[in-house]
């Protein structure tokens, strides 16, 4: 358990000095602690590390199937916060495919669970993501009331960096939306 910890926070580090090599060397060998501990929870972490490299590299197939694997294991767990996460990563890399529809269906299945959690930064980022897929999609005058609603909960429950970051999404939203 504790080289483990050690073997993770090395990752880490390598990870901050974008040295990805290292980095996933050592994911990979702290996921495999996890697997001969039996820590589901930590080998789901560790995979949803691996998707962040690969996702980094550009690599968005197994990026996607580390997360989907992330997901498989949160859902058997009942981890539901670290499933809305591994469900927003997806989306976010589908959207980059342009795979609009599925990246959808799972940012709307964060939203419920954000909804039902009470985080509202996550329901923020959920709906700013699917504000931003409907944007892109030619769909603003949809994606209006969800980037305002975003940008709204970020603003109102002590979040302004936030709110501030969701303000360009906002107006490009709004612009688009006057166009159609």
């Amino acid at each position: 358990d504790d080289l483990q910890r050690t073997v993770a926070n090395q990752a880490n580090i390598f990870y901050a000095f974008e040295d990805l090599e290292r980095a996933m060397t050592l994911i990979k060998e702290s996921e495999r602690i996890c697997r001969q501990l039996g820590d589901l929870r930590g080998v789901s972490i560790n995979l949803g590390n691996q998707a962040g490299i690969w996702h980094a590299r550009r690599d968005f197939e197994r990026a996607i199937s580390s997360l989907k694997q992330q997901a498989q294991i949160c859902r058997q767990l009942g981890e539901i916060e670290l499933l809305a996460t591994s469900l927003g990563n997806q989306a976010v890399i589908l959207l980059e495919l342009g795979e609009v529809d599925e990246a959808m269906v799972l940012l709307k299945e964060q939203e419920g669970i954000c909804k039902k959690l009470g985080d509202v930064q996550g329901l923020a980022f959920s709906l700013a993501n699917r504000a931003q897929a409907l944007n892109r999609a030619r769909r603003a005058r949809e994606a209006l009331p969800l980037a305002e609603e975003a940008h709204r909960l970020a603003a109102s429950h002590g979040y302004a960096a936030l709110a501030r970051q969701f303000e360009p999404m906002l107006n490009a939203v709004r612009q688009s939306a006057q166009g159609q």
